[in-house]
């Protein structure tokens, strides 16, 4: 996974066709802007968990964080105990 820090008016594309712009939002909150295909779906993660899709693998961090928290990435190989 690839982790980039952008400042706000910022973008990155995905490919040729795909262009993801950051802004600052309202408190803690980001604002992203995704300029893409008609043909390419683009869902927040939490509207496509409702509607019974599996959360993707490899994300970082658990869903439903409290505002302001860092992303925790899970290593399956340490053991606790």
């Amino acid at each position: 996974m690839l982790f980039l820090q952008l400042k706000p008016g910022e973008y990155l594309t995905i490919g040729e066709d795909i262009a993801v712009q950051v802004f600052n939002g309202p408190g803690t909150k980001i604002r992203v802007a995704v300029k893409a295909p008609k043909d390419i779906a683009i869902l927040r993660g939490e509207v496509r968990e409702r509607n019974g899709a599996a959360r993707p693998e490899g994300l970082v961090g658990l869903p439903h964080q409290g505002q302001g928290e860092e992303p925790r990435q899970e290593n399956p190989s340490v053991s606790s105990g």
